[in-house]
């Protein structure tokens, strides 16, 4: 990532988030907050009735039926919502090969089945005279394939296609012993040559190599189906800009198909939604009562409970359900919670690690940077179950690093009971209750509740401590901001109906008792 004035400065793409759905959700309950703060001011003086569990706490209505019919028209939209959804957000979005369980039954099956075919074809074409009644049915499902990977404005190479491979004439050619198989295997290998993408041309060229027609045939299918899913892909590409325009619309709608099929089920379709905001609201509500107590403002407003709400996501309990508003993006949310624990865990091994070591190493921005990069390879891939072992490791790599270190730049040699020491600090700090880790995670949250909170004009202030991994904190921070963005759009009614009760609640139970 480009460095651009301080060297601690950030540049987020934040251009590509856009705030007016927080204007507006502050906007939209003006009224609400203007209610709020006089009643704040009342409550100085009164003695505060206990807080109620919940506003959504009400009597379910008796559980209603739903046909088979409407719950499967309604999980197909979601289906449907979902794979818009993937497109839209993910700009390396492709379809890819399914991959079967080699043990499956289906597997097995279908194994078994191509084994009979293709066997009975190597028979036929075995006999004498050949019988080559299999190979017309395969010259016939070679066409529909090249017809697949065919463009629309394609028209004469289609007519083209259509001459050559005409089944009744090739039925005629073998009627009279004139038929000719590797002829017409080699037309459908000119033409794939012709329509394959750049990364297919080697198969399509080894197919020249191939001299038994059942090999042949084989791979000519094997390769079709590649062709038939870079077809895909390549649509995929061209209609992304417009759908990515649609997709907001579409999601909105769909979501409000499922939500109303659960209420005819007699579920709330929002339940999660509604607890994940309220765990939030609870939060800010506790932090405005300490401000007023203080004599400082009030912070709770519309936009700080949703964006405490997106905070919580990089910190999520796992026991919990994900909200029904997120639950699409759950694998990125949790990807993304997974790097920033990574990366606040770097930062407090590299803070440890300089404070135990002092002045020797201290500014000395090409040295963190090779130990970030060690700590980084150790740490690849290792879960969190297994990060106990793996710090020991990194305790010996930063103290091997070290101990090379000091010598080569005329500080004394890095001792025994010094090198015991650092790596006594590198192996606590990986606990999230760490004094040093809670603090450097504490710097990371309330950073990204700047970022999220509005619209920067000026490259942001890295939290201290996370110079280090300036990249891969912009990368994360930008896919993070990105997705809650979307999310967002798609959703601000919900969140602004669900945060708008919480609020009216909050002031009713804040108003003097008659």
């Amino acid at each position: 990532m480009a460095k651009k004035g301080n060297k601690d400065e950030l540049n987020l793409p934040l251009d590509e988030v856009p705030s007016e759905n927080e204007d507006e959700l502050n906007s939209s309950m003006t009224s609400t907050g203007s209610e709020e703060g006089q009643d704040i001011k009342k409550r100085r003086t009164q003695t505060p009735s206990p807080r109620r569990a919940s506003p959504f706490s009400v009597p379910a209505s008796p559980p209603k039926f739903i046909s088979m019919e409407e719950l499967i028209k309604a999980t197909t939209g979601v289906k449907n919502m979902s794979l818009a959804h993937e497109i839209a957000v993910d700009a390396n979005f492709k379809i890819a090969p399914a991959e079967k369980d080699p043990k499956s039954f289906e597997k097995q099956v279908e194994m078994i089945m191509h084994k009979a075919f293709w066997d009975v074809f190597q028979e036929s074409i075995s006999e004498d005279p050949p019988n080559y009644s299999h190979a017309l049915v395969l010259i016939g499902d070679v066409q529909k394939q090249l017809f697949s990977v065919i463009l629309p404005h394609q028209v004469r190479l289609k007519a083209q296609i259509t001459e050559v491979l005409d089944l009744d004439l090739i039925k005629q050619k073998m009627e009279n012993d004139a038929f000719d198989l590797f002829y017409y295997a080699n037309y459908v290998i000119n033409i794939m040559a012709k329509l394959c993408s750049p990364e297919r041309d080697e198969r399509v060229a080894h197919l020249r190599e191939i001299k038994e027609p059942v090999p042949l045939f084989k791979e000519i299918f094997q390769v079709l189906d590649l062709m038939k899913m870079d077809m895909a892909n390549f649509t995929i590409q061209q209609i992304r800009p417009y759908l990515q325009q649609q997709s907001v619309e579409y999601e909105r709608t769909k979501f409000l198909q499922f939500i109303k099929a659960q209420q005819e089920a007699g579920v709330d379709g929002l339940e999660m939604t509604k607890l994940w905001l309220k765990r939030s609201f609870d939060a800010l509500t506790d932090q405005a009562d300490t401000d007023q107590q203080a004599g400082a403002t009030p912070s709770l407003t519309p936009a700080s409970v949703l964006n405490e709400a997106y905070t919580e996501l990089l910190n999520w309990d796992r026991q919990r359900l994900y909200p029904e508003t997120l639950v699409m993006d759950q694998s990125r949310f949790m990807d993304l919670q997974d790097k920033t624990g990574r990366l606040t865990l770097v930062a407090s091994i590299l803070l440890v690690t300089y404070s135990t070591v002092g002045a020797a190493i201290s500014g000395v921005q090409d040295l963190k940077k090779k130990l970030k990069s060690e700590i980084c390879v150790i740490l690849e891939g290792v879960a969190d179950s297994d990060l106990n072992d793996k710090m020991t490791n990194v305790a010996e790599q930063i103290n091997k690093t070290v101990r090379e270190y000091m010598p080569e730049h005329g500080f004394k040699e890095w001792g025994t009971d010094q090198q015991a020491m650092l790596t006594g600090q590198i192996k606590q700090v990986s606990s999230h209750d760490h004094p040093v880790y809670k603090l450097v995670a504490k710097r990371l949250k309330e950073f990204i509740k700047q970022i999220i909170s509005k619209k920067h004009t000026q490259p942001l202030q890295m939290p201290v401590g996370f110079s280090v991994v300036e990249e891969e904190l912009g990368q994360v921070c930008g896919q993070f901001l990105r997705l809650i963005s979307y999310n967002r759009s798609v959703f601000f009614e919900y969140y602004s109906d669900i945060i708008n009760t919480l609020l009216q609640w909050r002031t009713e139970d804040l108003s003097p008792r008659g």
